[in-house]
């Protein structure tokens, strides 16, 4: 043994000095690789532990939000089946009532006026046809008449009144004018002047019916 150590100590420091110093750098060397070891094993650890928690984060149940859209498949509803109407009987159109069948009567508030004023004046449409007919009393006209002459008339200047209407079992309908005495002409043409004082016939129209006269007199 003391052959084995003199080989490799040299120096005039005693031998035992020569081995604790080398057991000194043996022991940092040894410390230095468990540094890297540890330094190593550390750096490693570190890039795993972001991995692994992106896997857990995606991996943990994230409860959805109130403004997320569920998709939903779309179902269309199918509208329930309504029962069907039964058609009902068509009902066979009132014919218009005819010239001859048709009953006027034309009554004055007053069988005298100034030339000029107004007059009231009462039109009682009836029929005398089997069956029910229409008649449009819209087309009511009252006239004032000199011999043949057509002096007045309602449908010269007055706006229509009335409505188309349906005459049966010999009811009839009344409508309401007021003759004012003075002078017409056909669409309203001309100047309207006070008829002179004298007796007039007073009767209605509804095409080509024409009521009984009644006299009017004009002063």
């Amino acid at each position: 043994m003391q052959g084995f150590r003199g080989r490799f100590v040299k120096g005039s420091e005693p031998e035992s000095v020569y081995w604790k110093r080398r057991a000194i750098v043996a022991g940092a060397v040894l410390a230095f690789v468990l540094l890297v070891v540890v330094g190593l094993s550390a750096l490693g650890g570190g890039e795993e532990k972001p991995e692994a928690e992106a896997d857990a984060a995606q991996n943990e149940w994230v409860p959805p939000s109130s403004d997320s859209t569920v998709n939903r498949p779309y179902l269309r509803e199918t509208p329930s089946a309504e029962p069907s109407e039964e058609p009902s009987p068509t009902e066979p159109a009132v014919e218009p009532c005819a010239a001859e069948d048709l009953m006027l009567q034309v009554v004055a508030a007053f069988d005298e006026a100034r030339s000029g004023s107004e007059v009231p004046v009462s039109v009682l449409v009836a029929s005398g046809a089997d069956t029910a007919c229409t008649a449009d009393l819209r087309e009511v006209a009252v006239e004032l008449t000199a011999g043949a002459d057509v002096v007045y008339s309602t449908a010269h200047c007055e706006t229509p009144q009335g409505e188309q209407v349906e005459l049966a079992d010999g009811a009839g309908q009344t409508i309401e004018f007021t003759v004012d005495g003075l002078a017409s002409e056909a669409e309203c043409a001309g100047a309207r002047r006070e008829l002179p004082a004298g007796e007039y016939e007073l009767r209605a129209r509804l095409g080509d019916a024409v009521s009984s006269p009644t006299t009017l007199r004009l002063t």
